[in-house]
């Protein structure tokens, strides 16, 4: 069996390189036959060329019709790898890459199967290419979270989708000390409750609502708390707006984007992803719960998957300040340390690499 991934990101792509990179080598390590698409100046691309440049070909996937003479050469291009490398499956993980290689398939009369990964919460469209694209063009699908899995209005697509959870590399996240480093450099203090996410820091990741619950709370409560947000730095007006103008400056710390997070989620006390947009289940959660993290979490799409509430997390309601304010001011009753290690004991049980490759390769069989 040869499969090749396609993923049309050209940046760090975030959960999609995350998801690729763990499954393309998880079925190498399998004895499959897996190559892999992306564009060149992609994260994904350049961190799987180190152990694996002659299964990564840099290819990009245009889909607007300015572009036409660029989706012409780039199909030639996927075709000669489909050809050259007898591949079986596309898997794909994005509308963009999903039409190239439809149309790839259609002009050229190729015989290959094509496994579509929804990795976003956005409704199907119901309209005349969407019914093709998802139709005749997508032999299975995978979602990563039963909420996605709820949202599929056709029946013909239920039957041919499987509900795969992403897994996480356990060895790479466990429980560590905090980083000495770290807590001096943002000069936490002893008897600070920190709270770090490292699921981004665009605005639909909700961290907002979070600074907005802080800046309610009495004085010395909020003077204890500290939210450290690590990925690219916000524009100066996000900072404006949502930091300066709640006077959280002395509260929130924007580490910037960091390959390794690991450093960052030691010194937490508490994760939080609080997404109102796009998220579907968040390897970050993920990975901060098998850190021994418990993780505060939006009720939003299949984040509170994730969570057995009360137990190794906690679900409030998205974008609710009022809610999140009351979880802050309880949290001097709580035993987090009994949070932290059901959370790692979750992830143990539910969260590991093994169960996400051997159900996608079932899905390949």
């Amino acid at each position: 069996m040869n499969i090749l991934y396609t993923n049309f990101h050209p940046g760090n792509g975030g959960g999609h390189t995350t998801y690729l990179t763990y499954l393309f080598n998880g079925v190498i390590s399998q004895g499959i036959n897996a190559f892999i698409a992306a564009p060149k100046v992609s994260k994904l691309n350049k961190d799987l060329k180190k152990n694996h440049s002659n299964r990564v070909f840099d290819l990009d996937f245009p889909g607007k019709p300015k572009e036409f003479v660029n989706i012409i050469k780039n199909i030639k291009k996927l075709k000669n790898i489909i050809v050259k490398k007898q591949i079986d499956i596309v898997h794909v993980n994005g509308t963009p890459d999903h039409k190239v290689v439809m149309l790839c398939k259609w002009f050229y009369k190729l015989n290959f199967r094509i496994i579509r990964t929804k990795h976003d919460s956005f409704k199907i469209k119901q309209n005349w290419f969407a019914n093709k694209l998802y139709g005749k063009y997508t032999d299975q699908m995978i979602v990563v979270s039963n909420f996605q899995y709820s949202h599929i209005i056709t029946s013909d697509l239920q039957k041919k989708t499987t509900i795969i959870h992403n897994g996480i590399d356990l060895d790479y996240f466990q429980p560590r000390e905090k980083s000495k480093a770290l807590i001096e450099q943002f000069n936490i203090q002893d008897n600070d409750i920190v709270f770090v996410s490292v699921a981004g820091t665009a605005l639909h990741k909700g961290w907002q609502f979070l600074v907005g619950a802080v800046s309610s709370l009495d004085d010395e409560l909020r003077r204890r708390v500290k939210i450290i947000l690590v990925g690219n730095s916000p524009k100066s007006e996000i900072v404006e707006q949502y930091i300066n103008q709640l006077n959280m400056h002395d509260n929130v710390i924007f580490t910037g984007f960091m390959d390794d997070v690991r450093e960052a989620v030691s010194i937490a006390d508490i994760g939080f992803v609080l997404s109102i947009g796009v998220e579907t289940i968040s390897f970050a959660c993920r990975e901060m719960m098998a850190m021994g993290k418990p993780v505060l979490v939006s009720d939003y799409a299949g984040l509170s998957e994730n969570i057995n509430n009360n137990q190794d997390g906690w679900v409030v309601g998205q974008k609710s300040s009022d809610q999140i304010q009351k979880f802050l001011e309880k949290i001097k009753t709580l035993d987090l340390n009994q949070y932290s290690n059901l959370a790692n004991q979750k992830a143990r049980q539910d969260f590991g690499l093994n169960k996400f490759i051997n159900k996608t390769s079932q899905v390949y069989s």
